[in-house]
């Protein structure tokens, strides 16, 4: 009995832990042939012209630059000086509002004897502010420097992480980003 409970309570926390919280969305250049493409190189002249919190946080930046390298690798591409695309990313962090409505409800109550009694009635809104961090990856042909694919993931940004936390939800939105490339038609 103790073994299928904990064989149960393994294997639920395996699939929770392995769910992705990135929302993913691309867009790609659907005359283009994705077919033959093996090389890329890093696209400098974009990449270096990034601001924001990428040019502030050389850390966070670097995380970024391993993530997709390693990925892209262990996808079967390679890293090439004559490379078929051009890879560059941006990455923000934008506060957003949440609001949740409170349904209205009624309670009553009374006290020792009768007394002390009363009726409450609650209603309104919940609002939670939170960070909401944005990877955009985009693929450049490297014939003539045009778009070919852009992908997007979005995350929740928390606050004071361990390096190896904010190393881990680095790699969580370069994979699921990465995911959809090349596309599939």
């Amino acid at each position: 009995m103790k073994t299928k409970i904990l064989l149960f309570l393994s294997i639920t926390t395996l699939l929770l832990s392995s769910c992705s919280k990135v929302q993913v969305s691309q867009d790609f250049d659907s005359a283009y042939s994705f077919a033959n493409i093996q090389a890329y190189n890093w696209n400098t002249d974009i990449q270096d012209k990034t601001t924001g919190i990428l040019q502030d946080d050389e850390l966070l930046a670097t995380r970024f630059y391993n993530a997709i390298d390693n990925t892209l690798q262990a996808r079967g591409y390679t890293l090439s000086d004559a490379p078929d695309f051009l890879v560059s990313f941006t990455y923000t962090v934008t506060s957003r509002l949440q609001a949740d409505s409170v349904q209205p409800s009624i309670g009553y109550g009374y006290g020792k004897y009768g007394r002390y009694g009363g009726v409450g009635i609650q209603s309104g809104t919940y609002i939670r502010q939170y960070d909401r961090g944005l990877l955009t990856i985009n693929i450049h042909d490297v014939k003539d420097g045009r778009l070919i694919w852009k992908g997007n993931g979005t995350r929740e940004v928390f606050t004071h992480n361990s390096p190896e936390q904010l190393t881990s939800y680095v790699l969580d939105m370069v994979q699921s980003t990465l995911m959809q490339f090349p596309p599939s038609r």
